[in-house]
């Protein structure tokens, strides 16, 4: 059995809303807590939050967590939150690890992690790595390489915000940037995931012909990357590049990397696009894509972005009606997407799951949950993890 309960505190002093949050976390369980999960927006500073907290906070609790780009809690969606919620247990065991410049390697990075997790031998891996310096697929490839291709892998991607330049990630003490923490559950751990995003194909399947370094694509068809795109854009090309965060491309299952390849002629992941090259009409996407893979153009209505975390949300309920508690990963492109309406991409499920099951979430920069059993990294995506202990 888990116990647990989430508090979100807003405060323009970064300390005391640590100590704040700390001491509602201690109020609420009536006990101290042994793991915190913490979620914070970017433009706080980190190392304060945490003096706050450690404050209050005993030394044998363990804490993880990272930036946001907002924050969820147990009743609502947030923006400028310190938000975190507190577990115990006696069944289950928890453990904090780190790896620090995922930049430099997230390949090596990746096993350098797993080598950590594979001693604990847990259950289930939550996973936060830094947004805008991880190599995302190839961190998790370094990961599954030595826990297994089949193991359980959930998170979301640290986020910054609009003035933000670096995301942060919590390990215990530290506030820390280009780095991966995790969270390993050891013991009886049942968990089911759901992803869906709401974006849908559009126009022609078009094969990368020629990819660089991975999330450089240069051409599709053997033309321009750029060229082709804006094509598809038609009008609103005139709103390159901040329209392109709506648009993102659709890798056909089949012809995608490693653990992509699972089911024929479907979308089963999307890649951002992040920047271009005008002078190499060149995209520059949020992960990797392989050459000779094959994309499909994607949109989505605001409607339809809803609908999805809906369905996804359903669809996890309905194989696990009764959870100890939920997580919640949400792409900050849906925020983007959905303007003033992106509270509503989490009502339904919020509804349907109750006010008695203990909820964190926060808005990432890229989400990782398991599909068909492979834990794979995906963009613009509303991502839900139920947890039964």
């Amino acid at each position: 059995m888990i116990e647990a309960t989430t508090v979100s505190i807003v405060h323009d002093d970064a300390r005391e809303a640590g100590r704040l949050a700390a001491l509602e976390l201690l109020d609420r369980l009536r006990r101290s807590p042994d793991l915190v999960i913490l979620f914070v927006p970017a433009s706080l500073d980190g190392k304060q939050v945490l003096e706050g907290l450690w404050s209050r906070l005993p030394a044998g609790t363990q804490l993880a967590g990272c930036s946001a780009a907002g924050e969820i809690n147990s009743e609502e969606v947030l923006s400028g939150s310190i938000t975190a919620m507190g577990l115990c247990s006696q069944d289950v065991e928890f453990r904090t690890f780190k790896v620090e410049g995922v930049g430099a390697d997230s390949l090596q990075a990746g096993r350098a992690l797993a080598a950590q997790v594979r001693a604990f031998d847990p259950a289930l891996l939550l996973l936060f790595p830094d947004g805008l310096q991880t190599n995302a697929t190839q961190l998790l490839q370094g990961l599954l390489s030595i826990l297994g291709p089949g193991f359980p892998v959930v998170g979301g991607l640290a986020a910054g915000g609009e003035d933000t330049t670096s995301t942060i990630q919590f390990h215990n003490r530290e506030a820390l940037s280009g780095a991966a923490v995790g969270i390993g559950l050891r013991g009886r751990v049942e968990l089911v995931t759901c992803a869906r995003s709401g974006w849908t194909p559009a126009g022609t399947p078009r094969t990368c012909t020629r990819v660089e370094n991975g999330t450089t694509v240069l051409e599709l068809d053997g033309r321009p990357a750029l060229g082709l795109y804006e094509e598809y854009l038609g009008e609103r090309a005139r709103e390159m590049p901040g329209v392109s965060i709506e648009f993102p491309l659709g890798v056909i299952s089949g012809s995608a990397r490693g653990a992509d390849a699972m089911r024929e002629d479907q979308i089963v992941v999307c890649r951002t696009v992040r920047g271009v090259d005008r002078e190499r009409g060149a995209l520059f996407l949020g992960a990797e894509i392989a050459e000779g893979a094959q994309v499909r153009m994607m949109r989505a209505t605001k409607e339809d972005v809803i609908d999805a975390s809906s369905a996804a949300g359903g669809l996890a309920c309905d194989e696990m009606p009764d959870p100890s508690l939920a997580l919640f990963f949400n792409c900050a492109a849906r925020k983007q997407v959905l303007g003033w309406r992106y509270r509503q991409d989490v009502q339904a499920l919020f509804r349907r799951l109750g006010p008695d099951v203990p909820k964190i979430g926060f808005f990432t920069y890229g989400e990782i949950c398991p599909v068909d059993g492979l834990s794979l990294y995906h963009e613009v995506t509303f991502t839900v993890a139920l947890l039964r202990a």
